[in-house]
């Protein structure tokens, strides 16, 4: 088993080993509830910082927050859904025979 452990280490580049905790799954599980803090943080200071603005809509409090909550959340689910439907491939495209398309090995 430990050998295995190094050879896993082996294959790891030295200047990707400071980000490996980007990998773990507590953070891929819980990135949409710390952009949601973030997003209540920044409604939050919005009530004490005062702006002048020219676009109505942007005069709501909380509008930028909630406006980049929003893109985040498209752009998530426009790579989930629609870039992965155009460049995804199905799950057992490569368990197939090793013949090609005239079945010939």
């Amino acid at each position: 088993m430990s050998d295995q452990n190094g050879k896993h280490d082996e294959l790891i580049h030295p200047v990707a080993r400071p980000f490996l905790w980007l990998d773990a799954a507590w953070l891929k599980s819980s990135m949409i509830w710390i952009f949601l803090v973030a997003t209540l943080g920044f409604v939050a200071v919005d009530f004490f910082h005062h702006r002048h603005e020219y676009v109505h809509l942007a005069e709501f409090y909380g509008f930028y927050a909630m406006w980049g909550f929003g893109a985040f959340v498209l752009a998530v689910m426009v790579g989930w859904f629609v870039i992965r439907g155009l460049l995804g491939r199905e799950e057992d495209y490569w368990d197939g025979d090793d013949t090609d398309e005239e079945g010939q090995s």
